[in-house]
């Protein structure tokens, strides 16, 4: 992190899985994280630069990986160009880097490894590390837990930092943290969440990836909904509603999913949740035409 002084406390995971999507979960007690520690590129490979962050890592190295460079003689290089960036030396760098074929380097300078406790581990298409720690059990559960949690990159990438956090995470405290995966096919699949200031940074980056993949659900559902598959838009809207964290955006749109496939009853529950969570939307959703079907229904007019 950039900083006037080290920052003293930053716990991370790059990695890269078998389909080539690429990521990096991060924590810190700094401030936001994500604007400058993670980077991550699909197909290529994924990198953070850490404790004192030199910005120029991410760009080159993503850079050179992508020219078939290795993580180890990347890292070589990266170093070798550091500069002295903002007044520190390499001796206040942690790296740490993972590419898409699995293989991986880290690095801690001199000045991170005299740090509460630092440290680095490496596997099969990731590596973690950090500094400032409460112990070497940190990294040792985010292995752990990363190596046998199933699911999406993105999902495995925030398991290991939950239970870096639960081991005890960052001895000096905590304020942002963020979730970088870019995906093979890009676009709205990519992931870019960021806390950049809170008491609880990892809980809500928790929180906005939930989020993420409700909509991913509720786009998912709207789409069986279009080829007329109604049993599976039903089961991913109740995925999406399960994942939505109270977002009252995904209420919405299962309501209008719901009216599209002629269940007025749970266009009703919906709605009410709705309601419920922001009145206001609430009260001019419940205006739209698409909703005339509802109109004797007395729980309706009584919202009207």
């Amino acid at each position: 992190m950039l900083s006037a002084g080290p920052a003293a406390a930053t716990f991370s995971i790059v990695a890269c899985d078998r389909n080539g999507n690429c990521g990096v979960a991060v924590a810190t007690n700094n401030l936001a994280v994500g604007a400058s520690v993670p980077y991550a590129q699909a197909r290529v490979g994924a990198l953070v630069s850490q404790f004192e962050t030199n910005p120029s890592y991410g760009p080159t190295g993503l850079a050179l990986l992508a020219s078939g460079t290795t993580p180890e003689a990347t890292l070589n290089t990266l170093l070798d160009r550091d500069g002295d960036f903002d007044g520190q030396t390499i001796a206040a760098r942690q790296v740490g880097i993972v590419a898409a074929n699995g293989r991986t380097a880290s690095f801690t300078g001199a000045e991170a490894q005299a740090s509460a406790w630092a440290g680095a581990l490496g596997g099969d298409g990731y590596s973690v590390q950090g500094n400032g720690l409460a112990g070497a059990q940190v990294l040792a559960a985010m292995q752990r837990v990363f190596a046998s949690t199933s699911g999406t990159l993105a999902e495995r990438l925030m398991a290991a930092l939950e239970a870096g956090e639960r081991a005890g995470g960052q001895s000096t405290g905590k304020l942002s943290a963020a979730l970088l995966v870019r995906t093979v096919d890009g676009d709205w699949q990519d992931i870019d969440l960021r806390v950049d200031a809170a008491a609880e940074p990892v809980k809500d980056l928790r929180r906005l990836m939930e989020r993420h993949y409700a909509l991913q659900a509720m786009l998912g559902a709207e789409r069986q909904m279009r080829k007329g598959l109604k049993a599976e838009a039903r089961m991913s809207v109740s995925e999406a509603l399960r994942r939505s964290q109270g977002w009252d955006r995904i209420w919405r749109r299962a309501a209008r999913l719901a009216m599209a496939m002629d269940d007025h009853a749970a266009a009703l529950d919906y709605l009410g949740v709705l309601l419920s969570l922001n009145p206001v939307w609430g009260r001019i959703e419940i205006e739209e035409g698409l909703y005339a079907p509802l109109h004797d229904n007395p729980l309706f007019m009584s919202w009207r």
